[in-house]
């Protein structure tokens, strides 16, 4: 599991700045390992909001688009152990609907893709975050 330093000093923060730190760590590191950001916190905009799409990248290597979900905890917080398995069936069926609108709107829908998840655990005493990778979730 890579580990991560940062220097904002977070004791203090809300669930968002906590969730948007995660983002930036999670885009750090997909950039180090051979992703290319296509774009962060895409919505859908038409109408209703059906959700959104922390991370969109595309894996060099395969050419694949991939289409990431970040969970953030703090350390000894409920959920701090496996962040990821807040990623509910609900969620996924929410992911899978967004992930279908981003595809029709940039006329990717013969693309190769999957949906991963980045879990992080950020310790607020050390500044230092762990991450784990986990690719193709699904239900």
């Amino acid at each position: 599991m890579p580990k991560f330093g940062y220097n904002q000093d977070m004791r203090s923060a809300s669930r968002n700045e906590t969730g948007k730190l995660g983002e930036q760590i999670a885009v750090r590191y997909l950039a180090e390992n051979g992703y290319e950001i296509l774009g962060t916190n895409f919505q859908n905009n038409l109408g209703y909001r059906i959700g959104e799409l922390d991370i969109v990248a595309r894996e060099t290597k395969t050419r694949e688009i991939v289409f990431v979900e970040v969970k953030t905890r703090r350390k000894g917080s409920w959920g701090s152990e496996n962040p990821e398995l807040s990623i509910t069936q609900s969620k996924y069926k929410k992911l899978t609907k967004i992930i279908s609108r981003y595809l029709r709107q940039n006329k990717l829908e013969n693309s190769d893709y999957r949906l991963d998840a980045v879990a992080i655990v950020l310790d607020m005493e050390t500044r230092k975050a762990k991450l784990k990778h986990i690719k193709y979730i699904y239900y």
